[in-house]
């Protein structure tokens, strides 16, 4: 089956007339002719008849040019979806964990001079290891080794644990703070809900701390919002978006907690040019 000659047949059977045709589809005459001739060869049947100077359907025509009509809305809706998934190849789909997503990956895609058209969505290891297998992201940023060898990540940065203080706090020039010196403070912790909040109870456990948090919250950017609004101080993750506030951050010595970022992608796959070349210059780019 050949789809230009279906289309030949459409406008043909539409305008009655091999001449008009011929100059609608842009092809010579003859050129139609042998097309239509070809196609009553295949189907061993007169699609058209002689109408003086005209020609119109015959009675087979008619018939097929019920599926004809059909194969090309389909063919045309084929197009169409193929041409959305062309412009869409065009983007790279970036899966993030929360720490990274407000300051690390916008600033990574600047010192690489991204040019692409990117999104950025922000999710869990977990769920990022599964969008990165099932094609939903082109490229991953986790914190935790990916258990999969379908998968190739490198590191790209390590993370530590801070105490986010209020700007004008006595600890904010410390260069570095024990557990202890913190405890003293009035502590704000992530909710029970969160998976953090069993770390931060870690870390003072590790120090035979007990600890009683004056408030608590789901979210990062509440707590650090709450510590700049001076409710207490909080001992967690460094996080970028620690940078979007009014808040000091110094690093907390403790063994409880050390962690690497990594960018991961799929080993194998179908990659345009810029995405290929942003993920080999931060897999090569020195940390």
């Amino acid at each position: 089956m050949n789809i230009e000659y279906l289309k030949y047949f459409a406008v043909l059977a539409k305008l009655q007339h091999y001449g008009q045709a011929a100059k609608a589809l842009n092809i010579s005459q003859p050129g139609l002719s042998h097309a239509i001739k070809t196609l009553e060869e295949e189907y061993g049947v007169p699609l058209f008849q002689k109408e003086g100077r005209n020609v119109s359907l015959s009675h087979y025509g008619r018939e097929l040019m019920k599926d004809v009509d059909e194969i090309l809305d389909t063919y045309l809706r084929m197009e169409e979806r193929a041409a959305g998934f062309r412009e869409e190849e065009k983007t790279v789909r970036i899966g993030t964990v929360y720490p990274l997503a407000p300051g690390t990956i916008p600033r990574m895609l600047r010192e690489f001079g991204a040019s692409f058209p990117f999104v950025i969505y922000n999710s869990l290891t977990p769920e990022i290891a599964e969008g990165l297998l099932d094609g939903k992201y082109d490229i991953g940023f986790c914190s935790d080794l990916l258990k999969s060898e379908e998968l190739e990540y490198y590191p790209i940065r390590e993370s530590y644990i801070a105490v986010a203080v209020p700007k004008g706090h006595p600890l904010e020039k410390r260069k570095t703070l024990t557990v202890r010196e913190v405890s003293s403070y009035p502590q704000i912790m992530f909710s029970k809900t969160s998976g953090f909040r069993s770390l931060q109870e870690q870390i003072f456990a590790a120090e035979g701390i007990a600890v009683q948090p004056v408030c608590a919250a789901e979210e990062i950017g509440v707590i650090t919002g709450l510590v700049e609004n001076g409710f207490g101080v909080s001992v967690l993750p460094y996080m970028d978006i620690m940078r979007l506030h009014n808040v000091a951050t110094i690093p907390v010595q403790t063994s409880v907690w050390k962690s690497r970022f990594y960018i991961v992608r799929r080993k194998y796959g179908i990659r345009s040019k810029q995405e290929d070349a942003f993920f080999n210059y931060w897999k090569t780019k020195k940390h």
